[in-house]
């Protein structure tokens, strides 16, 4: 039996015509058929039905999951941040100081170098500024402090609001220096 072209492939250089001559084979017997057609016909209801009930609407993610979804790959799920990159997050002065610092650097992002306790930190914080909204922000950075710094208060959207409109003209990636960040 001739094996198109298009269905020859190799590992290792070594071309599988025969092999796929016995699948092709094997797969196109009626027995093989059948039992594929028994095995769609079979799951093909489970396939429709809903797992857990009508689709609900989620509603927006939560700081949490926003804190899962973008900050995880550099800050980690435990907040402890890439050596020579991100720094961590437990202790950091973003987290005890002024919340306006912190809504600064998500939504203008920064560039390093940054220093935390004799470590140098290198790595661009991403501007979050066209992604999130301000109740986004807000609610990233409680799930922040919720992590880290429990006593701290919580932000609001307006604050958030009110330093988008302060910051609209300043450039992103902007240096700890140049954010003015009280430490």
């Amino acid at each position: 039996m001739a094996v198109p072209a298009m269905l020859v492939f190799s590992i290792g250089g070594t071309p599988m015509p025969h092999f796929l001559c016995n699948v092709t084979r094997i797969l196109a017997s009626p027995p093989a058929m059948r039992a594929a057609l028994l095995l769609l016909l079979a799951f093909a209801p489970l396939a429709c039905q809903p797992v857990a009930g009508p689709a609900t609407d989620p509603g927006p993610p939560t700081g949490r999951q926003l804190y899962m979804e973008r900050c995880i790959a550099c800050h980690q799920a435990d907040g402890s941040g890439l050596p020579g990159i991100c720094p961590p997050l437990p202790n950091s002065p973003r987290l005890t100081g002024p919340p306006e610092d912190l809504i600064r650097i998500l939504l203008l992002g920064m560039k390093g170098p940054v220093s935390r306790n004799g470590t140098t930190y290198r790595g661009i914080m991403p501007s979050w500024k066209f992604d999130f909204a301000d109740g986004q922000v807000a609610d990233v950075i409680n799930d922040l402090y919720a992590q880290w710094n429990p006593a701290a208060p919580a932000v609001t959207g307006e604050t958030v609001r009110r330093i988008r409109e302060e910051t609209s003209s300043q450039k992103l990636f902007p240096t700890a220096e140049e954010l003015r960040l009280s430490d």
